[in-house]
Order: C-alpha cells, then structure tokens, then sequence
C-alpha cells in the first residue's frame, strides 16, 4: 500500500485530512484531492437542487475524483451516512482491481465480495498498517 484513496461522505474531509497526515507519517501518499475541499473551491457537497439546476458544476470534480482512485493501489471506504458518491467510487476501485478496505459495516452486497477487507473502525485499520498486516 504505497498510495490510497480516501473514500467518505464529503462533510468528513476534516477527518479524513487528520487520517491522511497520520498515512502520511509513514510513508503513504494519499490521493483524495477532494479531502481539501478540491483546493478550496468546493467548501461543501452540492446539492442535488444545484447539481439538477447546473450539472456541468459537478462534472470537474467528478472527473477530478476518477483520477485521483487511478492513481491510488489501494481504496479505503469509509461505511455509515451519505448521499452515495462513495459507492461509485467503490465500484469504479473494484473495476480497477484496487485493494478495497472498508471502515465500518458492510452496506450492501458489493462490500462482501472476495478480496474486500472490512474493519470495524479506523484504529482497527491503521494498527494492522503500522504492523505491516495490509502493507
């Protein structure tokens, strides 16, 4: 696992800046752009009223995010609320064979699929990557 994509509900990007500086403590480049907001040009999630009324607005950052999962080996998905995009995200990973990790619970049938490691929250992970057990 040298570079990993941070899969979450957008209003989770501070947290998952905090868990980038950790991966990156040790060596692993994360390359979730959208973690910062998409260089602070997209403080929150748009809407599905914006992206109905403008959906040209939210192709950039699509396309922003596609790149960045090709450029990662490893996906980690982090389970619970949201509008979905991350499921996407998951689908295109497992298309690229990418290492899928999930934090939290499984959600639907995709997430059992052979291959797919599961833990039951972030701490869980990050102890099995510092002792080399998903390195």
């Amino acid at each position: 696992m040298k570079h990993v994509y941070l899969a979450a509900q957008y209003e989770r990007h501070p947290e998952m800046r905090h868990y980038r500086n950790m991966l990156s403590d040790i060596g692993i480049k994360v390359t979730s752009r959208w973690i910062d907001t998409h260089g602070g040009t997209l403080a929150e999630a748009l809407g599905e009223a914006e992206l109905n009324a403008n959906p040209e607005r939210g192709i950039q950052f699509a396309l922003i995010d596609i790149e960045d999962i090709h450029e990662a080996d490893t996906m980690i998905s982090f389970t619970g609320a949201g509008r979905g995009g991350r499921h996407v995200e998951f689908g295109i990973a497992w298309t690229l064979s990418k290492r899928l990790i999930l934090v939290g619970s499984r959600e639907h049938v995709f997430h059992t699929l052979p291959g797919v490691h599961c833990y039951p929250d972030w701490i869980s992970l990050y102890h099995n990557i510092v002792i080399g057990a998903e390195s």
